[in-house]
């Protein structure tokens, strides 16, 4: 009974066997194409961002999107590019420039596809944040948009600088809240990120603000 029972577990492995390999290779093959498609889609990423800022599309980074499927890393390239692309003509904002808004806007639009592949990473937030100031959305947006970094992220110091200098750049569209919340952020900071803000804020005419509400000692140098 025992070599019967042996025998037939034999017989079944043997047969199980090719069926098993079958199986293995498609899955061995399955990885190596998923990692030859990561590595393809991520030389393609390095090759668009290192590439010069044209007026035109950026073929690298069109073709990293075509072959993959919801990469935050790629529309966050794409974010980047448009944005430079938007400055390649006019150093600053000019109203008259529909390239330049049309480029601020394909910016908007991947920063917002990276937040939605992504929602919780709140540097691509921060990146819309920056890209709607620009384009001078109205104060409900960019009220909204401030919220939720400052849900995501209240401490992440990593923000500050950018998310500061952003703020007192557009500081009449927050809303007394957000107000209170960058200066108390404001007045925690070191020498050198005050001044960045302050010159910022000084460029739009609202560097008041930091003079009136922030200890004097802090910003007397700024504000004498």
């Amino acid at each position: 009974m025992a070599v019967t029972t042996v025998t037939a577990m034999g017989l079944m492995i043997t047969a199980l066997t090719p069926k098993y390999y079958k199986a293995l290779a498609i899955s061995l093959l399955i990885l190596a194409v998923a990692a030859v498609h990561v590595f393809v889609g991520s030389l393609l990423i390095e090759l668009g961002k290192s590439g010069q800022v044209s007026d035109q599309q950026n073929h690298w980074l069109d073709a990293a999107e075509f072959i993959s499927w919801q990469n935050p890393d790629i529309f966050e390239a794409q974010g980047n590019y448009y944005r430079q692309q938007a400055f390649i003509v006019d150093e600053g904002l000019n109203s008259d420039n529909k390239a330049q808004v049309q480029s601020l806007e394909k910016s908007l639009g991947y920063w917002t596809l990276a937040i939605g592949a992504s929602s919780l990473w709140p540097y691509y937030h921060l990146s819309a944040l920056d890209v709607e100031v620009l384009l001078n959305k109205p104060d409900k947006a960019i009220q909204a948009r401030i919220e939720n970094i400052i849900k995501l992220a209240p401490n992440e110091r990593g923000l500050d600088k950018s998310l500061l200098e952003i703020a007192f750049i557009a500081w009449p569209k927050l809303n007394k809240v957000q107000q209170s919340f960058m200066l108390e952020k404001l007045a925690t900071t070191r020498g050198g990120v005050l001044k960045r803000v302050f010159t910022q804020a000084k460029k739009m005419g609202n560097h008041s603000a930091i003079c009136v509400n922030l200890p004097w000692k802090k910003v007397r140098r700024l504000c004498r």
